[in-house]
């Protein structure tokens, strides 16, 4: 008899249920009774997916018991046999049997944790609420643990990522570009860590953005013991996450797990003041292979805090100084949602440029007789709107890319000769 037969035969119904199908807020029980299977790392994934082809549930699975317990272990057996590693399926059905729900010394935390309408897991399959980037299409089932509103995590978001022992002044940087990206409709992803990440969470929320803390423990711990406040308040204003389970282990290998979840959510990463072999760097590489944008600010050569950065950049990341060079390299942003910001004495920044009138513009012509030919940058150019620095930054961005104005090397901008 075959592995698919044995779980007909455990369960003849399972042929009716669609693996994709979108089920209702589960049963907590439901939940426990999946997550429980996820204590086994190395396969643990991998076995709920196939219980979920198999049967109604993973409760269904385990009312079954033994018998369904060797189903699963006949499958897992065949799969280990392809990678080398024969394994009898008694044993196999052994470790099984020791993952139930009511053996798991987590479960009574959960039951508690999901009675919390802010809290949520959500699945890799069965739940289009899963971010789509996080997808591997491998056939497994993974879970996300989320504290807040799972809606964020299908926002367009950037990583800003660095040390933990940062100077006052990158802690600076890394909270203003955090302020100006949330500004501008983005959401703001870091590790929680202190340092850069704190900062990078912290100017979000002072943007009144939406940030995403990815933590690198289980939901009944918090990492570091003083962002407590911080957590709450990310919680309340976007999402913390987590891959991991209740109870697991503070490890090294789980931060890096961590990390490649941060570049995994977010469009680009930029690098804040990161030394050598630090985890802001395996972030900034795991984004790399995912093709994703990195960005990197350059420090003193003299700091060994900015050392990291320096080979990044060094390996290709951008340099980065101001807005303008993210913006530069990913010019879409510029059609993210933002907060309107009114300067109607001067110029009129909510009209386009359309192609028919590239020669000239009420805000051009009037720019034109204030500054002439001279270069200019965006403080000028913010004064003379009567505006903010980021309205001024966006407008100066749009008419660049529209061919009404030139970026010179030095940052400073001309009009082009009509």
């Amino acid at each position: 008899m075959n592995i698919e037969t044995q779980a007909m035969t455990v369960h003849p119904q399972a042929m009716t249920v669609h693996p994709h199908a979108k089920p209702a807020r589960l049963d907590p029980e439901e939940q426990i009774a999946r997550l429980s299977l996820l204590q086994w790392e190395s396969r643990g994934p991998w076995a709920l997916g196939w219980i979920l082809q198999h049967f109604p549930s993973a409760l269904a699975f385990w009312r079954e018991g033994r018998q369904a317990s060797m189903a699963l272990a006949g499958w897992c057996q065949t799969q280990q046999s392809k990678r080398g590693k024969p394994l009898s399926q008694e044993a196999i059905a052994l470790q099984i049997d020791a993952l139930t729900p009511h053996h798991w010394r987590a479960s009574p935390f959960l039951l508690s944790w999901l009675q919390s309408s802010n809290h949520h897991v959500l699945w890799s399959l069965q739940d289009d609420r899963y971010p789509e980037s996080l997808q591997q299409g491998s056939g497994a089932c993974r879970a996300l643990f989320v504290e807040g509103d799972p809606v964020h995590l299908r926002r367009h978001g950037l990583a800003i990522v660095g040390g933990r022992a940062c100077s006052d002044r990158a802690a600076e940087l890394a909270r203003s570009f955090a302020e100006t990206l949330a500004g501008a409709g983005l959401s703001i992803i870091s590790g929680m860590a202190e340092g850069i990440d704190a900062a990078a969470h912290l100017g979000a929320l002072q943007a009144k953005g939406v940030t995403i803390a990815v933590m690198g423990t289980g939901v009944d711990r918090c990492y570091p013991r003083v962002h407590q406040h911080l957590r709450e308040k990310i919680a309340e204003q976007g999402a913390v996450i987590t891959a991991l389970l209740p109870g697991q282990r503070i490890e090294k290998f789980r931060f890096l797990q961590r990390n490649r979840l941060i570049a995994g959510l977010a469009v680009a990463v930029l690098v804040v003041q990161a030394r050598l072999q630090s985890g802001a760097l395996s972030t900034a590489q795991a984004a790399a292979d995912l093709g994703k944008n990195v960005f990197a600010v350059p420090g003193s050569i003299d700091d060994p805090r900015s050392k990291g950065c320096h080979q990044l950049i060094r390996q290709g990341a951008s340099l980065t100084e101001r807005m303008e060079d993210i913006y530069s390299e990913l010019p879409w942003l510029l059609a993210a949602p933002r907060k309107a910001i009114v300067s109607p004495q001067v110029f009129s920044p909510e009209k386009q440029v359309d192609g028919a009138n590239r020669s000239g513009t009420p805000q051009i012509d009037l720019l034109r007789q204030r500054i002439g030919h001279d270069a200019f940058d965006v403080h000028h150019l913010a004064h003379l709107m009567q505006s903010s620095y980021e309205t001024a930054l966006l407008q100066s961005l749009r008419w660049e890319l529209e061919g009404l104005i030139h970026r010179e090397p030095n940052g400073r901008y001309v009009l082009r000769m009509l």
